[in-house]
């Protein structure tokens, strides 16, 4: 790691931390004790914004959409992406007005952070329980009646890049149950905004992809699908410069 990102990590750590609890305590936790779901959701987007932004200046970490094209405008949709940072819900929240997502249950006993995801609708999972796929069921037609975005990631926890792990199939099984279109997602993030506390600059893309065919049998879905969030982002994450962090694959 270059030694002007280290400097640079350690000021982006103290201001990005410091803007998240004061902003988010002070701003929106009262709101959220409100109730007021919609100023909630505006904070909220202008936290992201404010991330971002830091991000840029402090950071030296530059963000790309691609692909906004592909995101729906008449109907609530799934989001399927890639997750290798905290940067991902971040860029992701401000694209949509709508956007919900679920959460696991340890979250909701976060002081600060848990509040705001109660207000916001977030949906609470427990990941070890065998009825959530039950849950899952009942948050597609949410979705699909309050024309939402609800963001799946297939690879179920953070994955710091060159890692991998089959991905879980809940996109499929919404997308089977609902009709919901899936719009799968790739991106870099982790290379830059990563899961430690030393960050890199650089240019950080989230692309968007067009919605995936309907009527795919369920390994079909999933082999596309791993073709983008995983495949896919491996190959910006190379497009970048960082080959060498990938596994190597046997020739």
């Amino acid at each position: 790691m270059r030694i002007i990102d280290g400097i640079r990590s350690i000021f982006f750590n103290i201001a990005f931390y410091s803007f998240a609890i004061l902003f988010l305590g002070l701003a929106v936790l009262p709101f959220s004790y409100l109730g007021n779901e919609q100023i909630v959701r505006r904070m909220v987007d202008r936290f992201c914004r404010g991330s971002r932004w830091l991000a840029r200046w402090v950071m030296g970490i530059k963000c790309e959409y691609r692909g906004l094209e592909n995101l729906p405008t008449d109907t609530g949709f799934i989001l399927a992406a890639a997750h290798q940072s905290n940067m991902d819900p971040i860029l992701t929240f401000p694209i949509h007005p709508g956007v919900t997502a679920l959460a696991k249950k340890e979250l909701f006993s976060t002081p600060i952070v848990g509040k705001i995801l109660k207000t916001m609708g977030i949906i609470r999972i427990d990941r070890q329980s065998k009825e959530a796929h039950k849950v899952m069921a009942g948050v597609g037609q949410q979705v699909k009646e309050t024309n939402k975005l609800l963001i799946i990631y297939p690879q179920g926890t953070r994955m710091p890049v060159g890692k991998s792990k089959r991905l879980k199939s809940g996109a499929f099984h919404v997308h089977a149950d609902t009709g919901l279109p899936v719009i799968p997602v790739a991106t870099n993030t982790g290379l830059f905004w990563t899961k430690g506390f030393f960050h890199r600059s650089g240019k950080a893309v989230f692309e968007i992809h067009p919605a995936m065919k309907f009527g795919l049998e369920k390994d079909a879905f999933m082999k596309k699908l791993e073709a983008i969030v995983v495949t896919r982002s491996n190959e910006l994450i190379a497009q970048a410069g960082y080959e060498h962090l990938l596994p190597k694959t046997p020739k």
